[in-house]
């Protein structure tokens, strides 16, 4: 995983990017959730966002990128936003 303020032509200018790779490591397709938590510079949560990698088959690797919706953010700024770190990780 890597992230940072970039301009993107989804996510809008200067955006705080999360580009993300989620692997099946098992034997069969597997749904998965992945929430990553957004952080200041003091490391307290700024708020959260999740993603998804549906049917998901055996050893493949699903490649994406996401940045949080200024909802998503409710105990601050989006510009408060120095780190991102991954909270939930489920397999189903």
């Amino acid at each position: 995983m890597s992230s940072g303020v970039e301009d993107h032509e989804t996510w809008g200018p200067q955006a705080f990017v999360v580009r993300y790779e989620v692997t099946n490591g098992g034997g069969e397709a597997a749904d998965y959730f992945a929430q990553f938590e957004f952080l200041d510079a003091d490391g307290d949560v700024l708020g959260s966002t999740g993603v998804t990698a549906d049917k998901l088959g055996a050893g493949k690797t699903h490649k994406g990128d996401t940045a949080p919706l200024p909802a998503e953010i409710t105990n601050g700024d989006l510009a408060d936003i120095k780190k991102v770190r991954v909270s939930t990780v489920e397999r189903t």
